[in-house]
């Protein structure tokens, strides 16, 4: 008899994938879970044959479950069912699989014939099991992230706030054609291999490469916020010594 643990907040997927999972296999125990904390002590106390579990979840998101449960049992496999395939769920992912482990991704969004196949490889037949949308996700993490430099991540805050050509060159004492130049550079490292995921977004390709640029440094989590913060403050002081500028107050009095 196989023991299978379900992960899921909603108890109606939870239901979904029982009646997949009793289609794949004749003789199955399910244990189910709420939240990726729960499954973790589900895991712990039953260790099940497979966890089959959402991603976006309280308590602890299925990365984090997963990463505690292949810490306790690395070779346990896990399917993830998830409605979500951003690329920073399979960067994460890629980074805490154990080489021995078998798991899978498979879309909410895609049919039930999917979900039969992929519990049937994972559970079953000991296969890894991909969703085609996801492994295109993949193939583009092939390409290596460059670092951008100092000077070069000055420009993308200084892109991400909105200055024109001419005032980040004034802001980086540098010519006009100095910071285009700069400007390119980071479009090369930053939207090299992403057009594709780009122009699946609505509307992304009326963009300029201005906007394509802060957006892809967003999506992929380069900016911090509070670094900002300080140069929204350095700013507001360059403008008001440069141009006697004050910036306007529309908090709260």
């Amino acid at each position: 008899m196989y023991k299978v643990l379900i992960v899921d907040d909603v108890l109606a997927l939870r239901q979904h994938v029982t009646s997949i999972i009793k289609q794949a296999v004749d003789s199955v125990e399910i244990i189910e879970a709420t939240n990726g904390l729960e499954g973790v002590g589900k895991f712990e106390q039953h260790r099940p044959d497979m966890t089959v579990m959402d991603i976006v979840m309280p308590e602890l998101t299925g990365i984090e479950a997963a990463q505690r449960i292949w810490e306790m049992d690395p070779r346990t496999k896990i399917l993830f069912w998830s409605q979500f395939h951003r690329e920073s769920f399979v960067r994460e992912l890629g980074k805490i699989v154990p080489d021995e482990a078998i798991h899978g991704y498979a879309l909410k969004t895609e049919s039930d014939e999917k979900l039969l196949y992929a519990v049937t490889s994972v559970l079953v037949q000991d296969n890894p099991y991909i969703d085609p949308i996801v492994r295109n996700v993949q193939q583009t993490l092939k390409i290596p992230d460059e670092s951008l430099n100092e000077s070069e991540y000055g420009v993308l805050i200084d892109l991400l706030l909105g200055l024109t050509d001419k005032a980040i060159a004034m802001r980086q004492h540098i010519s006009v054609r100095g910071a285009q130049n700069r400007i390119f550079t980071v479009s090369q490292k930053l939207l090299r291999g992403s057009d594709a995921h780009l122009k699946e977004t609505a509307g992304m390709e009326v963009y300029n490469s201005r906007v394509r640029i802060v957006l892809e440094a967003l999506r992929r989590g380069i900016v911090d916020v509070d670094y900002i913060r300080k140069f929204d403050e350095e700013l507001d002081q360059w403008l008001e010594y440069r141009f006697k500028f004050v910036k306007e107050d529309h908090s709260e009095s």
